[in-house]
């Protein structure tokens, strides 16, 4: 049975951040990412997750505050100090959820920039971050997104992701497969988990078209999650996605899995 953790920042947002906890927990989800914890009481949502009986799957390195950063900044020339600085940040607020994986945000590459020169910064900087990371038990992914949600973002397309991870060739760096990325930026996602499910640290999924629940549009989610399961696959699966109405009356898919 595939084990489920609900993206926070999308979904039960009826309710204040601390208070989706509970909600997820109540529902049947045994995992919660908090992707940006930032401007929290961190305590309060360490005593929150462990009330729930919960885990903190994940977390996102912040966003920066400029047109290249607003997305992260692993991938930016001239942003390394402030890469190390936000994953600090981010390690810090890991720890204090018992979270023991980030995904680093790696930022917006302009149109007249020379990818080369992004990749290597990427492959810098996460080496770098992956001996800080190691020593305190943490795996930091990459995650490819796409240019529809997320214009000019440097790391686009599974085949590229997993390309740049062999090269940085660490221990603790790790591919997010995002089923709704995937799809949306070069499809065959069926294809996608043949070649590259064996070497994926974490799945996350949404409907498409509209990023909402896994039941409608161009995407089996049922025959995905078995050929996933069949594969083999023990880790989470991220529901990264925006309800169409209210959270609750939308986890009419989820059913099967125990949830709802």
């Amino acid at each position: 049975m595939p084990k489920f953790a609900s993206c926070l920042m999308m979904m039960f947002t009826e309710h204040p951040l601390p208070d989706r906890i509970a909600a997820a927990a109540d529902v049947g989800f045994t995992g919660v990412e908090i992707q940006r914890p930032y401007d929290q009481d961190l305590d309060d949502l360490a005593t929150k997750l462990d009330r729930a009986g919960v885990e903190c799957t994940l977390l996102n390195t912040p966003y920066g505050d400029s047109e290249a950063t607003k997305f992260g900044r692993a991938a930016i020339p001239g942003e390394e100090a402030a890469f190390l600085d936000d994953l600090t940040l981010a390690m810090d607020s890991a720890d204090a959820l018992g979270c023991t994986r980030i995904h680093v945000m790696s930022g917006t590459m302009p149109a007249d920039a020379n990818p080369a020169d992004h990749r290597a910064t990427l492959v810098s900087n996460m080496r770098e971050a992956s001996d800080r990371a190691a020593e305190r038990g943490i795996t930091l992914h990459l995650e490819p997104l796409n240019h529809t949600d997320n214009p000019g973002y440097f790391l686009v397309g599974q085949a590229m992701g997993h390309a740049i991870a062999d090269e940085i060739a660490r221990d603790n760096v790790k591919v997010q497969f995002d089923l709704y990325h995937t799809q949306m930026a070069e499809g065959f996602v069926s294809d996608k988990i043949e070649t590259y499910l064996a070497k994926s640290a974490y799945i996350q999924f949404a409907g498409v078209p509209g990023r909402n629940e896994p039941d409608h549009g161009e995407m089996n989610h049922p025959f995905l999650f078995d050929m996933i399961e069949a594969a083999g696959y023990d880790g989470w699966l991220g529901a990264e996605y925006k309800p169409r109405t209210g959270t609750l009356e939308g986890l009419g898919w989820a059913k099967p899995y125990g949830i709802g």
